[in-house]
């Protein structure tokens, strides 16, 4: 039977007097107790708290709490710019960390902002998912995490002979209101990071009874785990964060063999729904225990989903939801739901069978919404099979039979990736506003300055004048008409180009710009040119001229200059004396890359290549004539057969098409120890983002965020070691991505 808490504080007393606290060396709580009292001593404050999912930091939030501090809870590896944006969002002053076991308290600058005053009561500041913009700050109290707590533990009926498995991340609002559910109940916890998937898996199949996972978790769990059977002892593993279709469902239920239970809710209101496995593909379940659905639809009949809680307050979700015998499910928000006529329409439907089309790898279905009120358009966003040619027609026909007409995307649309936010749901659409006048005509003007810099360049004319020669000279050298070129210095010097140079100064080095400015010159006569950009806005990626026509030798002269050139040769060296610490002997390297095979000669000149082993696979079209290395080499990422790679390489490839697409399961073609290294030039989160229209008109089909692309290896549990950043020409970033949380 579940213990009746009390309304009262007092059983927050018992629960930190469970067994989480209670695990904590008596020695560590002494030393965090002294800059917690300090803090708490100085008055009402927010806090922030670097979160990781980890026991202790799950007992340092609960004493924090005992000393009246109500934190922000902020996920480990957030950035220090964003620190310092949420501190000034919500005026804090104080951040707090563990470094190997310490307590760091760090001040920060609250910002300038007139701060909301701060609640009477004790709880947690929680940052929305953001997935519509920057995220908002949600406080709920410990009375609010109590109620939820209370909901699982009489849906689930949890005991003090519990064992629950955290995989979800614990800061997650999803996996904290299950945590006081399992602090309430007296039962056991253990966590394991979201990278640790192995301790995970070897958890949830010989220790957990309830396990917490995410849609994401699930299907890499599954996928890791194989087919198997149901571990003893385990009761049910639930999936919340996201719809659960019928596809991840069943892989879960061979892999495990029991189906996912399933969670719904808000950072707001905790979770206020609820199923235990087996569910229907996409239910949500029912209502959980104290929760009072209000003016729910007849069945079958879409409706405003809101909801009263425990205390009486009402909460509004934002979404609309259908009813069945089978349970609830969610047509979609109310702001991003599919309206057609008097209808909503689910796009988690419209997902879920565009995702069971065998050549469909990822998905997502996006409303947009119409001048006209119930006429929204649907379109539908698809990453397809690299090997196969696209046609959406298929997969208008696929829709077609599996769904009503009104619910048939209106658009196909072929994307190399789906973005999606750390929780794994979609990004929206974002908008877009122009910066200010000056900016926007000072680009506009730009172009100029740019053309006469490389018309310079290519006539001769700048590399003689950083010789010192006079404009005369120079045409008497090169033969330009001699006045002109005159009026043309003049204005490279009114633009700030040139400067006017006494007769003995010292000749200026060009030598680092030549491979750069040889090759913008090139592109700015070819692939970038204006009517070349309009093109691929209008007509998409995949029928850039740049696929279609041969490529041409200068580009590909000019472009291995620019790129493969001295600085790539050191970021090489420099990254394998890293990666050979924890290597054998031989490496057996996949170089996947579109620099002339530059990690695979680096490591011939070491000695340390296991050439039998090795592979190359050239990308891009833009890598120089074969050299003569030993190594086999492909053409294509389907051709490639071998496994067990010590070294994964992506050297300038992770923007193509196929790359993305390929990554995870290229990751599972490295040995245990195995490691990967991305170098790439087209990150648009840099000081060189101009880069990006290279990109567009011929570059790729992939233009990823660094950050965004540490995150997405950390889901498959890769750390990342930055080895080499090179601004000064052309953007280059090269980092070194290990399984070292791997347990």
């Amino acid at each position: 039977m579940v213990h009746e808490w009390p309304d009262d504080e007092r059983w927050f007393n018992e629960v930190t007097a469970g067994p989480v606290l209670a695990a904590l060396p008596v020695a560590v709580r002494e030393r965090w107790a002294e800059p917690l009292a300090a803090l708490a001593a100085a008055g009402p404050q927010r806090l922030l708290l670097v979160f990781d999912s980890s026991l202790e930091h799950v007992a340092l939030l609960l004493m924090l709490l005992q000393h009246g501090l109500s934190p922000l809870l902020v996920a480990s590896d957030a950035r220090p710019g964003e620190l310092q944006r949420y501190a000034a969002q919500a005026a804090i002053s104080h951040c707090l960390a563990l470094d190997q076991g310490q307590l760091q308290v760090t001040r920060l600058e609250p910002g300038s902002g007139e701060a909301a005053p701060l609640p009477q009561r004790r709880g947690l500041y929680l940052l929305t998912s953001g997935t519509t913009g920057e995220p908002s700050l949600i406080f709920r109290d410990l009375q609010s995490w109590r109620d939820e707590g209370l909901r699982y533990c009489r849906l689930l009926q949890l005991a003090p002979e519990d064992r629950v498995l955290f995989i979800a991340p614990v800061y997650h609002a999803y996996a904290l209101g299950w945590l006081w559910g399992a602090l309430l109940a007296g039962s056991q916890v253990r966590v394991c990071k979201p990278t640790e998937l192995g301790a995970g898996l070897r958890a949830l199949r010989h220790w957990a009874s309830h396990a917490v996972v995410t849609p994401l978790l699930a299907g890499l769990l599954a996928q890791r785990g194989g087919p198997g059977t149901r571990p003893e002892g385990l009761k049910g593993v639930m999936s919340g964060a996201g719809p659960v279709d019928g596809q991840l469902d069943q892989q879960f239920q061979q892999a495990f063999g029991i189906g996912l239970s399933r969670n719904y809710g808000s950072t707001e209101s905790g979770a206020v729904f609820a199923g235990v496995a087996p569910l229907p593909p996409l239910s949500i379940g029912f209502p959980m225990p104290g929760i009072e659905v209000l003016q729910p639809g007849a069945p079958g009949l879409p409706f405003a989903l809101k909801v009263r809680l425990e205390d009486g307050r009402l909460y509004d979700t934002g979404d609309i939801a259908e009813q069945s015998a089978a349970g609830y499910s969610i047509v979609g928000r109310e702001s991003t739901a599919i309206r057609r006529g008097e209808r909503w329409i689910s796009p988690f439907e419209i997902e879920s069978v565009l995702g069971s089309h065998p050549d469909v790898q990822d998905c997502a279905v996006r409303a947009v919404k119409s001048a006209q009120a119930g006429n929204d358009h649907v379109f539908a966003f698809v990453v397809w099979n690299p090997q196969r040619p696209w046609d959406p027609r298929l997969l208008r026909e696929h829709c077609q039979a599996h769904l009503a007409p009104a619910k048939v995307p209106d658009r196909f649309e072929r994307t190399p990736l789906i973005a999606r936010s750390g929780n794994g749901k979609p990004l929206l659409s974002r908008r877009y506003r122009p910066a200010n006048n000056q900016v926007l005509l000072e680009a506009a003007h730009a172009y100029k300055r740019s053309q006469l810099l490389l018309a310079l360049w290519e006539s001769g004319a700048l590399q003689l004048s950083a010789q010192g020669l006079s404009v005369d000279q120079i045409a008497q050298r090169t033969g330009l008409h001699a006045h002109t070129l005159a009026v043309a210095f003049d204005t490279a010097q009114a633009n700030g180009l040139l400067h006017e140079a006494a007769e003995a100064e010292t000749p200026q080095d060009l030598e680092d710009l030549a491979a750069v400015l040889d090759l913008e010159s090139f592109n700015s006569r070819h692939w970038n040119r204006l009517d070349a950009l309009l093109a691929v806005l209008h007509d998409g990626l995949d029928r850039r001229a740049f696929e279609q026509t041969p490529k041409h030798p200068q580009l590909q002269r000019r472009y291995q200059r620019a790129v493969a050139g001295a600085d790539k040769q050191l970021a090489a060296q420099l990254t394998w004396r890293k990666a050979l610490h924890k290597a054998p002997r031989a490496i057996a390297l996949l170089d996947i890359c579109a620099t002339g095979a530059v990690y695979t000669q680096a490591l011939l000149g070491r000695r340390r290549l296991d050439c039998r082993a090795s592979r190359i696979v050239q990308l891009g079209g833009l890598n120089p004539p074969a050299a003569d290395i030993p190594v086999h080499s492909h053409e294509d990422l389907a051709q490639l057969d071998a496994r067990g790679f010590d070294v994964i390489v992506l050297d300038n490839t992770l923007h193509q098409p196929g790359v993305a697409q390929a990554l995870p399961a290229l990751l599972e073609r490295l040995g245990p120890d195995g490691q990967l290294i991305i170098d790439e030039i087209f990150f648009n989160d840099t000081a060189s983002a101009a880069v990006g229209v290279d990109w567009l008109t011929h570059g790729g089909c992939q233009y990823p965020r660094q950050a965004e692309v540490v995150t997405a290896l950390a889901r498959h549990g890769f750390v990342a070691e930055p080895v080499w950043r090179r601004e000064s020409t052309i953007y280059q970033c090269t980092m070194l991505f290990t399984r070292s949380l791997e347990k």
